[in-house]
C-alpha cells in the first residue's frame, strides 16, 4: 500500500514538507515527530494488510470448525479454554487464505437440516466436524452439504469421510498391561454414564485387553458412575460403602472420573496406591491428594485437530486427496498411583 505524504500530513497536523523529510530520511525533524510519522505509517500498513487478508478470505470461502453437541459433555468441559482452543486453528485457516468460523450445533435446540441449510449460504468450503457426541446416522445430513468434511473424535471412514482419532484401543492396552505386569488382575473400569465415541471404544478395548491378558471376562467389571463430578463422587462413595470385595486396581475412563473417584477414596481413607492402584485416561487438573501423582494415559488433541484442518484444506484444494483414517498414539505419564505387587509387600 502506497501512503501519500499529504494524507499523512493531514492526519497528523503536520506540513507535507516535514513528512517528506521523514520519509526521505533527511535531517531537520525532531525524534518525536519522526517517530510519530513512522508509527502512523506502520499502523496504516497493518490495517491495509488485514483488510486485504479479510477480502482474500471472503473470496476463497469459509472453513467451519463445528462442535456437535448432544449431551454437552465435551463442550462444557472445554468452554473455559475455548479462546486458546480456537486461536491456533484460526491462524492455520487464515494463513491459507480462508475465513474461519467456530460454531456449536446443539441438536436439542435446532433441526440439523435447518442448521446446515443456513451454513450453505455462507460460501462454505469445508467442515471440520468434532463429532464425539454424534450418532452414526447423523453423518448423512453432512454428506448432502456437498463440501469436504473431516471428522475428529468419531469414525465415519467407511462412508468416505476422513477421520482423525485418538487411539483409544492402544491407550487402554497401555493401562491394562501396565497394571497386569505389576501384579494386578482384579481390575475394575470406572466409567461415566454417557455413551460418546471415545468412551465406548475405551470400554470395548478394556474387555478385549482383560481377556487377552488372561484376567477373565470383564463385561461385568465396568461400573458406570455418573456424568457430573457430583454424581461420580456420590456414586463412588456408595460403591465403597456397599462392602463388596474390592479390586486391587481401577482404570479411570476420563478426567472427571479421576477427580470424583480420587476425592471419594480420600474421604474414605483409602490409601493410594497401598490399598488401591489407579491409572487414569486423560490429564487431570491439580487435586490436593498429599503428593499423589496419578499415572495417566493421555491422547493428543491440539496437534491432532491442527493436522486435521490442514488435511481439510488440502482436500478442498485438491479433489484427488486420499481419504484417510489417522490414529494418534497415546502417551503414558508415570506417577506414583500404582503399587508394584511384584516387588513390594506393604505391612
Amino acid at each position: 500500500m502506497k501512503i501519500k505524504s499529504k494524507d499523512v500530513a493531514k492526519a497528523l497536523g503536520l506540513s507535507e514538507a516535514t513528512v517528506s523529510l521523514v520519509l526521505n530520511q533527511r535531517p531537520g525533524v525532531s525524534a518525536d515527530t519522526r517517530k510519530k510519522v513512522m508509527d502512523y505509517i506502520r499502523q496504516k500498513e497493518e490495517e491495509a494488510y488485514r483488510q486485504n487478508r479479510v477480502a482474500e478470505a471472503e473470496k476463497k470461502g469459509l472453513i467451519l470448525l463445528l462442535q456437535y453437541k448432544k449431551h454437552g459433555i465435551i463442550f462444557e468441559r472445554a468452554s473455559s479454554k475455548q479462546d486458546d482452543f480456537t486461536g491456533e486453528f484460526r491462524r492455520i485457516v487464515n494463513e491459507q487464505g480462508y475465513d474461519f468460523e467456530y460454531a456449536i450445533y446443539d441438536e436439542r435446540k435446532e433441526k440439523l437440516q435447518k442448521f446446515l441449510d443456513r451454513k450453505k449460504q455462507e460460501n462454505l468450503k469445508g467442515i471440520y466436524l468434532m463429532g464425539a457426541e454424534m450418532d452414526k446416522h447423523q453423518i448423512y445430513y453432512f454428506h448432502e452439504v456437498g463440501v469436504p468434511i473431516v471428522v475428529g473424535d468419531n469414525n465415519f471412514y467407511d462412508q468416505g469421510i476422513d477421520s482423525y482419532l485418538v487411539d483409544n484401543w492402544e491407550g487402554i492396552k497401555r493401562c491394562v498391561e501396565y497394571l497386569v505386569t505389576r501384579g494386578h488382575s482384579q481390575i475394575v473400569y470406572l466409567a461415566e454414564s454417557v455413551d460418546i465415541f471415545n468412551f465406548v471404544e475405551r470400554r470395548e478395548a478394556f474387555v478385549h485387553e482383560m481377556a487377552r491378558m488372561e484376567c477373565g471376562d470383564a463385561h461385568n467389571r465396568i461400573v458406570r458412575l455418573g456424568k457430573t463430578y457430583e454424581e461420580i463422587y456420590e456414586e463412588m462413595c456408595r460403591y465403597l460403602e456397599e462392602g463388596r470385595r474390592r479390586p486391587t486396581a481401577f482404570v479411570l475412563e476420563s478426567e472427571l472420573i479421576s477427580v470424583g473417584v480420587m476425592q471419594a477414596l480420600q474421604e474414605h481413607k483409602i490409601r493410594i496406591p497401598r490399598d488401591i492402584s489407579l491409572v487414569g485416561f486423560d490429564k487431570v487438573p491439580p487435586v490436593n491428594m498429599s503428593g499423589l501423582q496419578l499415572t495417566i494415559v493421555k491422547g493428543t488433541h491440539s496437534r491432532r485437530h491442527g493436522a486435521a484442518l490442514r488435511h481439510l484444506i488440502q482436500h478442498i484444494e485438491d479433489d484427488e486427496t486420499e481419504i484417510v483414517k489417522v490414529y494418534y498414539r497415546t502417551r503414558m505419564w508415570e506417577g506414583n498411583s500404582v503399587h508394584d505387587k511384584t516387588k513390594y509387600i506393604y505391612k
